[in-house]
């Protein structure tokens, strides 16, 4: 099983990425579920799509799993990653 490891810097409230600096990148997956996850930090891009994502947010990992499922969300057809539990980051 391979996982992906996002950042709340990676998401942006308009839904545009920047992957490289160079290009702009579009989300392909959409978080869905969990507690206190803003929804601007809900879309992400992963390429390439993994099994499992986890989402760090302030001391903690917000850990997901790819669905069969697909959101339209402004157009674009987004894979669903539910959420499945949380981790702390040891201190």
């Amino acid at each position: 099983m391979t996982s992906t490891i996002l950042t709340t810097a990676q998401a942006h409230s308009h839904n545009i990425l920047r992957s490289d600096g160079d290009r702009a990148a579009e989300p392909n997956i959409f978080l869905a579920g969990g507690k206190d996850i803003p929804e601007d930090q809900r879309m992400h891009e992963v390429e390439p799509l993994t099994d499992r994502v986890k989402l760090n947010v302030e001391n903690r990992y917000e850990h997901f799993e790819a669905t069969s499922e697909v959101r339209e969300v402004d157009g674009r057809s987004l894979r669903v990653y539910g959420w499945i539990y949380r981790t702390y980051v040891a201190e």
